[in-house]
């Protein structure tokens, strides 16, 4: 059988929030694009370039790919994944990046450079607001780091969005594991090279959530 007798059929579904009326669009050649214009229009959403997202078959599977960069898509966690430095998060409404701590040399005295001790912090999570600018910085410890509304190593008390424990992220030692903890809105990293879909995932592209159904 070839490939193309064993590809599934696809559908892209906006997903609504507010439970309102949510749009099917079936995918019917090789290829799906989405952005302010194509097969799946977003024309409403300022975070959306013209052409965002191309899916397409790679044999029998579906890929993803994004082909707009800007503020990027974001692929919903479904197990625990590894973030490299530069990645992004998404949890609720914050948009997280990570950044990395270099370990500070001591001096030839034995005293630690620019008089601060180093705590051992080797990431940071840093807070992106609109438009690209740097807010909170969050440093993080090795072993996990809880991040909730209210409690936790790095909370967001005004976003409704972010659940009690939302996420952890992991430290060890040159690696960072993010998973999410059952939040009610998930937890997306940024998707940094084209990946394959599975049936129910579902990404998040400027503010519009969108969930990918095969039959």
């Amino acid at each position: 059988m070839s490939a193309q007798g064993q590809r599934p059929r696809v559908a892209i579904r906006v997903v609504r929030a507010d439970g309102g009326p949510e749009a099917l669009i079936p995918m019917r050649g090789d290829v799906l694009l989405a952005g302010r214009q194509g097969d799946l229009a977003l024309p409403d959403d300022p975070f959306v370039a013209e052409t965002q997202v191309r899916f397409f078959f790679s044999g029998a599977r579906l890929a993803i790919e994004d082909v707009g960069g800007g503020n990027g898509v974001f692929t919903r966690l479904r197990s625990e994944r590894e973030m490299s430095t530069g990645g992004e998060l998404r949890v609720g409404r914050q948009r997280l990046v990570l950044e990395p701590i270099p370990a500070l040399a001591p001096a030839a005295d034995g005293a630690t450079a620019w008089g601060s001790p180093d705590a051992g912090y080797r990431f940071r999570m840093l807070s992106l607001l609109e438009g690209g600018i740097r807010g909170a910085a969050f440093p993080l410890k090795d072993g996990d780091n809880t991040v909730g509304r209210e409690t936790g190593d790095v909370t967001f008390p005004g976003d409704g969005f972010v659940s009690g424990r939302h996420a952890t992220l992991h430290v060890a030692h040159d690696r960072l594991l993010v998973k999410d903890l059952g939040s009610s809105n998930g937890t997306f990293l940024r998707l940094g090279a084209p990946a394959f879909v599975e049936n129910g995932d579902q990404f998040l592209i400027g503010r519009q959530l969108v969930r990918i159904e095969m039959t």
